[in-house]
């Protein structure tokens, strides 16, 4: 029988893409499905991201993000006995005494949503990332132009967010713009899917001083498995060596996964195809010296205690 544990997941993209073709949210032919989530995890939480091509938006992109924020709570809602989407943590929590798993919602790149960024939190979406890889109203994703920090209109709407109690999200920001929010708030921010840039020289992996400053103000790092930021041609071993550098920083309570699940094309290290290989991930790191207790920690306890910090 199949070790269970607990599971949080800080970035998935699934039900941006998933379809009625792939299937529900409950069974499917992405990366991640909650059947094959059941097999292993015992309370089970994943923020789910929103996300569009800038240009696959029109210029009046309001109407198109409300038809892919609309779909992504219907998946949600059609399977209501299984997962509940939360607000908050104590709805995480009551959700998972309920024996379900519990989803959050994010927008990865503010600017899909045009000018409805504002109301991000009477939507119910309790994460944001105002760039992706690109430049836009509020600042400038990091493989574009590290050195371009946030907007006039970028720091405005951080300070508004933060206000609302949003929580901010700098996986895909430019470095400038990281110290831009650094700068604009001491609040906890988190990287829901980045690497180490130290072991593997990505433009959306982060410095060491980022990583440093996550971690001094009780922040949270995902780990992300698209291979494209672990390393050349990975196994699955491979992201270990970017844990261990957050570990010997001081990332103990820092440190968590975020897979980015359905947003790598499949791109995932050897050894791994979806969300069914995560108890091999765990396996890895229990051969390679990682106690239980850490393991525990970083595969949920760090992200819960996040949630219910901060949500």
């Amino acid at each position: 029988m199949m070790r269970k544990f607990n599971y949080f997941d800080c970035h998935a993209d699934t039900l941006t893409f998933l379809n009625e073709e792939k299937g529900s949210l409950y069974r499917n032919t992405c990366n991640l499905d909650l059947k094959r989530a059941g097999i292993f995890a015992e309370k089970y939480t994943q923020i789910f991201a929103l996300w569009r091509q800038q240009e696959e938006m029109p210029e009046n992109p309001e109407e198109r993000f409300l038809m892919l924020y609309e779909r992504a709570t219907a998946l949600l809602e059609e399977e209501s006995d299984k997962i509940v989407w939360c607000r908050s943590g104590k709805e995480m929590e009551l959700a998972h005494k309920e024996g379900k798993a519990a989803a959050f919602l994010s927008v990865e790149d503010l600017s899909i949503m045009g000018s409805m960024g504002e109301k991000l939190w009477e939507l119910g979406i309790r994460f944001a990332m105002l760039t992706w890889n690109y430049e836009n109203m509020y600042g400038c994703g990091s493989p574009s132009n590290q050195f371009m920090g946030l907007t006039d209109f970028g720091k405005r709407t951080v300070k508004q967010l933060l206000t609302k109690g949003v929580v901010m999200d700098i996986s895909h920001l430019s470095d400038a713009g990281v110290c831009d929010v650094f700068s604009i708030t001491d609040r906890p921010v988190m990287a829901s899917h980045s690497n180490v840039r130290d072991i593997y020289n990505k433009p959306r992996n982060l410095k060491k001083q980022q990583i440093q400053e996550l971690i001094r103000r009780k922040g949270l790092i995902g780990m992300n498995l698209f291979s494209n930021f672990v390393g050349d041609t990975p196994g699955l071993a491979d992201i270990l060596y970017h844990m261990d550098y957050i570990l010997n920083l001081g990332g103990e309570d820092a440190l968590a996964l975020g897979g980015d699940l359905d947003g790598t094309d499949n791109r995932f290290p050897e050894g791994f195809t979806g969300v069914e290989s995560i108890p091999r991930l765990w396996e890895v790191m229990e051969k390679a010296g990682f106690g239980t207790r850490l393991i525990e920690k970083i595969f949920f306890e760090n992200a819960r205690n996040f949630i219910m910090e901060n949500l």
